[in-house]
């Protein structure tokens, strides 16, 4: 009797290991098989030009290559600035001005350097990108400083900059304000 219970006891627990073997595994095939729910960025925000844009927090690839492109400007490095700007650059400044092109933009910055001296200060930045159409942007802010007819002038500059599908800066609009002495 004790004999029988024995093999029965023994068939019983490899009854149950099959079954429990073969739940995992078949658990495993479905996960393995299953597709991954899509995960999709809603993001916030709109452009009227493209109503149904939306947009969500960059990387901050796009912050470093702002905080070095300022840089440039201030250490007077054309080179390294025209290395890190697309050829089609276009620069709207506060006044509605435009320049087009990185001659027209090495061009205007040497006059506006021998004039001003002017220096940037970087206070804050974020970088966010389209959802659909991908496109990378920063947004920062700069405490501009230059010096008219002796005087020292400080305005705030928001940047708001485009950078191209290879990384370089391709657009930008600057908005300005003064700031009182």
């Amino acid at each position: 009797m004790k004999k029988t219970n024995l093999i029965a006891a023994s068939i019983c627990v490899f009854v149950l290991s099959s079954c429990a073997i073969n739940i995992g595994n078949s658990s495993k095939k479905q996960q393995a098989t299953s597709p991954s729910p899509k995960v999709v960025q809603q993001g916030a925000g709109f452009f009227l030009p493209d109503p149904s844009e939306k947009y969500v927090i960059g990387t901050d690839k796009s912050t470093n290559l702002w905080k070095k492109y300022i840089d440039a400007h201030n250490n007077r490095d054309f080179e390294s600035l025209m290395l890190m700007e697309s050829d089609s650059i276009q620069i709207v400044g506060p006044t509605g001005n435009r320049i087009s092109g990185k001659d027209q933009h090495k061009e205007a910055l040497s006059a506006w350097i021998d004039a001003e001296d002017p220096k940037w200060k970087i206070y804050w930045a974020m970088p966010y990108k389209g959802v659909s159409n991908k496109e990378e942007w920063i947004i920062a802010g700069h405490e501009l400083t230059r010096t008219v007819d002796g005087k020292v002038v400080k305005q705030n500059h928001m940047i708001d900059a485009k950078m191209s599908k290879d990384g370089k800066v391709e657009l930008f609009y600057v908005y300005s304000m003064d700031v009182p002495n």
